[in-house]
């Protein structure tokens, strides 16, 4: 038997490829403090089939229920079969002890064990878990950019909601500078959520006069940790809109005419609804037109009630800054029965029904009415473009 050298074994050891590492994530891993809600993902670095170091990001509500959030990061070791490791949270700076147990069936990871919240040792347990790459990862929580600084028009984007995107640290001031303005925040933008501090910036959403959105976006990016502000989507859509033509609208100096444009939809609404017109008011913060319709009802004829309509509209130019049309988007109608009769009255109470409620008779008549009459266009959803 030939005996090779001591040396030469060493060197043909030494040239054997060493394995490479590997980055794999776990997403959506639930369960880790008992009832509060997460939002958490694991990332581990494998060298073949072992792991070398962990990271787990942990985004949690701070009780059960709260809409409070905060967050911590904590380099885990391994040790045999558990990872380990301790931190403090982002927010509270409360202490954070990890500790789980890893295994492995197939193609599927459970992690059990504890972690020490605070004072709480909540029981920690997430199983039928997958791994992917990196670049699943990516793929998975790629964020979507929802502020848009110069839309063309308004289809994707809501004329009257904007959407700021400021440093975590400078959120206060621009509230502070909000308060000036006549503007509605939007309660649920300004908590701090997962995406806010894993980013370290917050979007605050506003309604506003589509009239004064423009103006007013340029005054908040003049202001300090403002990264972004634009346009945003506030869930109106153009399926039940109408283009017109602005001109007899607008006044002198380009404003709207409110009187006018108010009366002349109160007017074709009342008809459609085969009613009498109400009332008209503008919404001085948002522009929101409320148009008021009231017809006989028809649930007891003998008592002579009223049924009263309330009809929301948002009226913006079809483009930021344009003066040549304007865009009649109607909202959700609502109504109510009342007793407006002379005399004693019967008042009347409704239980909220949670189940959608059928359109109002009418409503379906409304949007063609309105475009016949103003001379205007209906949007067509499958050529999406306006049209006669």
């Amino acid at each position: 038997m030939r005996v090779w050298p001591v040396a030469v074994l060493v060197l043909a050891c030494s040239v054997l490829p060493a394995q490479a590492q590997t980055v794999r994530y776990f997403n959506g891993v639930y369960g880790l403090l008992g009832d509060i809600e997460t939002d958490a993902f694991l990332k581990e670095t494998r060298q073949g089939g072992k792991v070398m170091s962990a990271e787990l990001d942990v985004c949690h509500a701070v009780s059960p229920g709260s809409p409070l959030r905060d967050r911590f990061v904590v380099t885990l070791k391994p040790q045999g079969n558990r990872l380990v490791g301790s931190g403090q949270t982002q927010e509270r700076k409360q202490p954070v002890t990890v500790d789980l147990r890893r295994s492995a069936t197939g193609n599927s990871y459970t992690f059990e064990g504890t972690v020490k919240l605070g004072d709480q040792t909540l029981a920690a347990s997430s199983d039928d878990l997958a791994d992917m790459s990196a670049k699943e990862f990516e793929e998975q929580t790629a964020f979507e950019e929802s502020i848009v600084e110069n839309p063309a028009d308004f289809r994707e984007v809501t004329p009257g909601t904007l959407a700021v995107r400021v440093a975590r640290g400078s959120m206060v001031e621009l509230l502070k500078a909000l308060r000036g303005e006549q503007v509605k925040v939007q309660g649920y933008s300004i908590a701090p959520s997962c995406e806010a501090l894993r980013r370290g910036t917050v979007d605050v959403q506003l309604d506003v006069d589509p009239e004064r959105a423009a103006a007013l976006i340029g005054k908040i990016k003049a202001l300090p940790g403002v990264a972004k502000a634009g346009w945003t989507s506030g869930g109106i859509d153009l399926n039940r809109a109408v283009r017109i033509p602005a001109g007899e609208f607008r006044d002198a100096s380009g404003q709207l005419d409110r009187k006018k444009i108010g009366e002349a939809i109160a007017a074709i609404a009342a008809k459609s609804f085969s009613g009498r017109p109400g009332s008209v008011a503008w919404d001085e913060v948002t522009g929101e037109l409320t148009v008021i319709v009231k017809r006989p009802d028809i649930t007891v004829p003998e008592l002579g009630l009223t049924e009263v309509i309330a009809i929301p509209f948002s009226i913006s130019a079809e483009t930021p800054g344009a003066k040549d049309a304007l865009v009649l988007r109607i909202g959700q109608a609502d109504s109510e029965i009342q007793d407006d009769g002379d005399g004693p009255r019967l008042k009347l109470a409704f239980a909220q029904n949670s189940e959608e409620s059928a359109e109002l008779a009418g409503i379906d008549n409304l949007q063609a009415a309105l475009a016949r009459e103003l001379k205007g266009q209906i949007w067509d959803a499958d050529k999406e473009t306006w049209a006669k």
